[in-house]
């Protein structure tokens, strides 16, 4: 009897030092606020670690001082990672001075956020520009010229990476800056306007919901093809629009944290852009206005209006 419970004690150590032990970490989870789109992150976060204990807080987009206390409060107590849920949190975790391992998710142009002292891996919402060049390319092949209004001060590296990207696939950018909604119409009424396609991305200047009504409806007139970056583009009369799988980003971040918390070192590239995203295709609106898209689009695009 003796022996047998000499065994089960030996047997008892060796799990608790076991590597398997490291594989059940605790998790802090800290969200800029509680917003849907966050949520369906969180649920693919963590139904990727299973294993694994969590706490959640929020800060309700408060990056003073209730955000600051929340965000102590919660490293305080102590845990294996932090991950960061949308811009608040990821900059207050940013400048949380801590050694504990930190990945944000959720967060449109990290870069602009942090700088290079207190940046920290995770996956952004920024769609591969690449990827949304390609669809462009293939759905409308006779159209080469795509136009973006964009505002200098937030969007202009973004439109300087993306040309070089555009020339090597034979498209050019035609970048449209503006510094207020009130030049859109000077612009599509100028006889200098001449774009094949109008590529609308992230930018608060343009961002209103009835200034890109009014672009959609202007361009359709002019039977020139709006791409959008979310859904609600193409339910607006766009003709293709791109859209992401928040679930998926979560369970791409979890990959992400299960690599730093098991190798230390964040892997390549430091931010990752979503793996998964939905191409949505209006054929309904395209065909009513008689505008070609390409059959290879069609095929491939993961939803297609009719």
């Amino acid at each position: 009897m003796k022996k047998h419970n000499l065994i089960l004690l030996i047997a008892a150590a060796t799990l608790l030092t076991s590597p398997f032990k490291a594989l059940c970490s605790e998790i802090i989870i800290i969200t800029s606020s509680d917003i849907i789109p966050y949520q369906k992150a969180i649920v693919g976060f963590k139904s990727r670690l299973p294993q694994d204990t969590f706490q959640e807080y929020s800060i309700n987009e408060d990056i003073k001082r209730e955000g600051q206390s929340v965000v102590e409060r919660a490293i305080k107590r102590g845990g294996d990672l932090v991950l960061a849920v949308g811009p608040q949190a990821t900059y207050l975790i940013g400048k949380h001075p801590g050694s504990i391992h930190k990945v944000l998710t959720m967060v449109l142009n990290p870069e602009k956020l942090l700088n290079k002292n207190n940046m920290f891996p995770g996956v952004s919402l920024n769609l591969p520009i690449a990827l949304q060049l390609d669809m462009m390319k293939s759905g409308f092949p006779k159209r080469k010229r795509i136009g973006v209004f964009y505002n200098q001060k937030l969007n202009q590296k973004t439109i300087d990476d993306t040309s070089g990207k555009a020339l090597t696939k034979d498209l050019v950018i035609v970048g449209l800056p503006i510094a207020s909604q009130k030049e859109i119409p000077e612009i599509l009424n100028s006889p200098q306007f001449n774009i094949d396609i109008l590529w609308i991305i992230p930018d608060r200047t343009v961002g209103s919901e009835k200034i890109l009504k009014y672009l959609i409806k202007n361009m359709l007139l002019k039977n020139i093809p709006v791409v959008g970056f979310n859904d609600w583009f193409t339910e607006n009369g766009a003709i293709l629009s791109f859209s992401l799988d928040y679930e998926e980003i979560g369970r791409q971040t979890a990959e992400l944290a299960q690599t730093i918390l098991r190798d230390e070192n964040p892997p390549e590239p430091f931010i990752q852009e979503p793996s998964t995203v939905k191409t949505i295709v209006n054929l309904k609106i395209a065909e009513k206005l008689n505008m070609f898209i390409s059959n290879d689009l069609i095929k491939i695009a993961s939803e297609v209006i009719k």
